[in-house]
């Protein structure tokens, strides 16, 4: 609205009704390039967000494709080659062999099993509708602390968490990265005697920060960034088990709520993942 307002009574002059027009059509124009300004940075923001999840889906992409050339390939070779093995000591009268033979070809189906419903899992995390709320970070904590309970066992593990805020996010799926990432944690300190594992938050003006640090084995930094791949493994499947598919859904689930994430290690002394999480909606 544009007021003009004088202290007299009197009639305005063609001249200044033209002047005052004038002036409202420029602060029109104004507004209106103030609104065109405004949508075309939204626009922006969501094209740089359509970018990072495309970027995403393509690694994921790549990645699927070079895990049914090669590891979904490898229990299968698994499966063909004892069963052929099993077949020829039974043919000797060697049972106790092709009993050997039948445990690996059990374990090559389990393996390949469980590969199957990691990308099942990977797929879900992608296209799972999203639900924006403020929720309580210590909450989601305590539920994950008890969804890895069954892999503590008698384990000694030293929990030091901090007091936690309320942030904004998606419970379901923020649950699933919290319990990946402490299931992590557990697993890579296993050859530690006394276990260490901390979270904790930082304020930032756009964004919480949270980390969850442990003492575990830790990782050489010059591959941190094959962690996030989906079926990267920097570890040997007879060192530690997985499918190397929880931290690429870990990262799936933070890009959708408009975060980021990372991790920081020294070989040998423990590893930190943080993941941000903005104030607002994205």
């Amino acid at each position: 609205m544009f007021v003009v307002a004088s202290p007299y009574v009197s009639e305005w002059k063609p001249e200044e009704q033209a002047v005052f027009r004038a002036i409202g059509r420029s602060l029109g124009l104004a507004l209106e390039r103030a609104w065109q300004t405004q949508a075309l940075e939204q626009r922006t923001h969501e094209l740089q967000r359509s970018n990072r999840e495309l970027k995403a889906a393509n690694e994921e992409l790549e990645a699927f494709a070079y895990s049914a050339s090669h590891d979904l390939r490898t229990p299968v070779r698994h499966v063909k080659g004892f069963v052929e093995m099993g077949r020829r000591a039974l043919d000797r009268g060697e049972p106790e062999k092709a009993e050997r033979a039948l445990q690996v070809v059990e374990g090559a189906a389990d393996q390949m099993s469980a590969m199957i419903d990691a990308m099942l899992a990977l797929s879900r995390s992608t296209v799972q509708p999203l639900t924006h709320a403020v929720i309580n970070l210590g909450v989601l904590v305590d539920h994950a602390r008890k969804g890895v309970e069954y892999e503590v066992q008698d384990r000694q593990i030293e929990w030091r968490v901090e007091s936690l805020p309320q942030v904004m996010g998606d419970a379901a799926t923020l649950q699933q990265v919290l319990i990946n990432l402490l299931s992590n944690a557990v697993k890579f300190t296993r050859p530690r005697e006394q276990a260490v594992i901390e979270i904790g938050t930082q304020a930032g003006d756009e964004a919480w920060t949270v980390w969850v640090r442990d003492n575990g084995v830790g990782f050489d930094p010059a591959y941190a960034d094959r962690l996030f791949g989906p079926f990267q493994r920097l570890h040997r499947q007879s060192e530690f088990e997985g499918t190397g598919i929880g931290l690429a859904t870990v990262r799936r689930i933070i890009l959708r709520h408009g975060g980021r994430i990372w991790a920081s290690s020294v070989l040998g002394e423990g590893t930190t993942f943080s993941f941000t999480l903005p104030h607002v909606r994205p």
